[in-house]
């Protein structure tokens, strides 16, 4: 096992397509760029990842564990997730786990506190103008809020985020970033006072097929009825304890960062 470089982003899409997952290579680079990736490797074969994004002390995000098809069944997963624990070292670990992970994960010591589904689909509808587009002068508020959502300091992700997202738009009571993952428009992270306000935020950035990973119902049927429906459903899970005022945070930027 050895640090996943830039040149080892060709490997990793090859990974996931093996998989049956969407290749994501702007995905990749990015969670390369803001965590440290993990490869294991069987001589120049990579036949494994996971990605750990530490948010200072306080939190780390788990991600993209994955263990090539021709190398199932021999416990490489347990093993890429203990190292990731290992590494992290913080008193909060989260993760969003599909049905065929979740034992290992339980296992492990994690224990699911939700349920988030990904809506995908071709919006319909008219942008409200509730919000205006991020300014440099609001640059650290947005900082400083999520924090206070999240109950950790994302400061140093949101670095990456500014640039890599195509738009943010804010509000005086939210945010939402929009950013691409190949055709698709993902809408994420959601910051909101309402499942309304959410709802306005993310009708401001939707264009064409969206994205948008959702734990509140309201919010979910109000995709549903403007063409984004329910797609597939994963669990959040974590080992330790969340803080921050979660209630306010209606969508994550990706499930791979928590």
């Amino acid at each position: 096992m050895r640090v996943l470089t830039p040149d080892d982003l060709p490997a990793c899409v090859r990974l996931a397509s093996d998989r049956g997952w969407p290749e994501e290579p702007a995905k990749w680079a990015f969670l390369l760029r803001v965590g440290t990736g993990f490869g294991l490797f069987e001589g120049d074969e990579l036949i494994g990842t996971t990605i750990v994004t530490r948010f200072g002390d306080a939190h780390a995000a788990v991600s993209m564990v994955l263990v090539a098809s021709a190398h199932g069944g021999r416990g490489w997963g347990r093993r890429l997730v203990g190292h990731a624990l290992e590494f992290a070292g913080t008193p909060v670990v989260s993760l969003h786990a599909t049905s065929f992970g979740k034992p290992l994960y339980e296992k492990l010591g994690f224990r699911s506190v939700g349920r988030v589904t990904a809506h995908v689909g071709e919006f319909r509808g008219a942008a409200p103008g509730t919000s205006r587009p991020l300014a440099e002068a609001d640059r650290a508020r947005v900082v400083a809020v999520d924090a206070e959502v999240f109950g950790a300091d994302r400061s140093g992700m949101w670095e990456e985020l500014f640039g890599f997202a195509e738009r943010v738009r804010v509000a005086d009571d939210g945010f939402a970033a929009a950013w691409r993952n190949g055709d698709v428009t993902m809408v994420g992270p959601v910051v909101a006072s309402s499942a309304a306000r959410a709802a306005e935020l993310v009708a401001d950035l939707a264009s064409g097929v969206v994205r948008v990973d959702v734990r509140d119902p309201w919010l979910g049927a109000w995709l549903a009825r403007h063409g984004v429906p329910a797609r597939f459903t994963v669990d959040l899970m974590v080992r330790g304890e969340f803080g921050g005022d979660r209630a306010r945070l209606f969508a994550p930027v990706m499930q791979a960062l928590g």
